[in-house]
């Protein structure tokens, strides 16, 4: 079954991300017309740079929740180490700003920059359907199970593509494999006994002690 949810995740991961994912910047620089565009929201014109902050392809991770007032779903992503440095150095930059967030386009979040972000951790906090939290499912794994893979996350997160792929393809195997242990709770299933020999000594502990 898990060597199965390997083959379904490696085969996922290889198809073409149509997702379109980018952050920006607000800006009151007076830059050339073509490097910015200017949205009305919130009843007034706000002008952001063209060009993203980072993009879905900056994206190793994320983890999905309910967002506040019935609006959709919000993500927590992880970048990689090249969008960990861009909203590092964003954030240091353009403090008391606005970064925005656009899907497929459409401006969806914005997000005050009080401070810092040095962990390559960032949160859209709402305005995701259930049918783009399924399409990033398609190609990014979720943290909870990338936590589990690594104890040093933030150290090594996947950057290049391939290391992308092994990563949610060895998030996906977690995922499976809990769920296949959750499904057998349900139905009594005892889990496999494990030998003695395979216990660790410090794991071993008599009864009532």
């Amino acid at each position: 079954m898990l060597a199965l949810s390997g083959l379904l995740a490696s085969c996922d991961i290889l198809r073409e991300n149509k997702m379109l994912i980018t952050t920006h910047v607000q800006t009151d620089q007076l830059e050339h017309p073509s490097e910015v565009m200017r949205l009305p929201i919130g009843g007034q014109q706000m002008t952001f740079k063209k060009s993203p902050e980072f993009s879905q392809r900056s994206i190793s991770g994320f983890e999905p929740f309910k967002a506040e007032n019935d609006d959709g779903y919000g993500v927590m992503l992880q970048l990689d180490t090249k969008g960990r440095h861009a909203l590092d150095l964003a954030s240091r930059e353009y403090h008391g700003s606005t970064f925005l967030t656009m899907i497929h386009g459409m401006p969806i979040d914005m997000i005050e920059i009080d401070k810092p972000v040095t962990d390559g951790r960032f949160i859209i906090w709402r305005g995701l359907s259930k049918e783009t939290i399924d399409e990033m499912d398609k190609f990014y794994p979720r943290l909870k199970y990338m936590k589990s893979s690594s104890r040093k996350m933030e150290d090594m997160m996947p950057s290049t593509s391939m290391e992308k792929m092994n990563s949610r393809r060895d998030a996906k195997a977690l995922e499976a494999a809990e769920k296949a242990a959750a499904r057998d709770k349900e139905r009594g299933v005892l889990p496999k006994p494990r030998k003695m020999k395979d216990i660790p000594l410090e794991d071993y502990k008599l009864p009532g002690t």
